[in-house]
């Protein structure tokens, strides 16, 4: 796990998810062409948004997971609420991070070992 997770909190990256409270997954279709718009640059964000649409069905509410970057996540966030205000979404959207964050998680023998910025000592 460390050598998929590690690249990604060297680069100030972690888990941000969205579920729709519609229960309507073009809710999440929405949200993804957005993140598209956003980020879609971003070769691993554009393949993920692809392969999830195409191979993973939605189970109970409508969600969507994704490893944006420092400052891409409160930029998403502005949008989601932009969206919801200007009705272009047909309810509000529920946000979730993880416990496994760059600035949550700090254990030299995990998912933090050997950062290249070298702050797995402190941990």
């Amino acid at each position: 796990m460390p050598e998929y997770i590690r690249p990604l909190f060297c680069k100030g990256r972690g888990p941000f998810r969205w579920a729709a409270l519609s229960g309507d997954k073009d809710d999440i279709y929405a949200l993804d062409k957005k993140v598209l718009e956003l980020f879609g640059d971003d070769t691993s964000i554009r393949r993920w948004i692809e392969l999830a649409q195409k191979k993973i069905p939605f189970q109970g509410l409508p969600a969507r997971i994704m490893w944006l970057g420092y400052g891409e996540r409160d930029k998403f966030g502005l949008e989601i609420n932009r969206m919801v205000r200007e009705n272009l979404i047909k309810a509000p959207i529920v946000v979730g991070r993880d416990h496994l964050d760059t600035g949550s998680v700090a254990s030299p023998y995990r998912e933090t070992e050997a950062m290249l910025d070298g702050s797995d000592a402190i941990a």
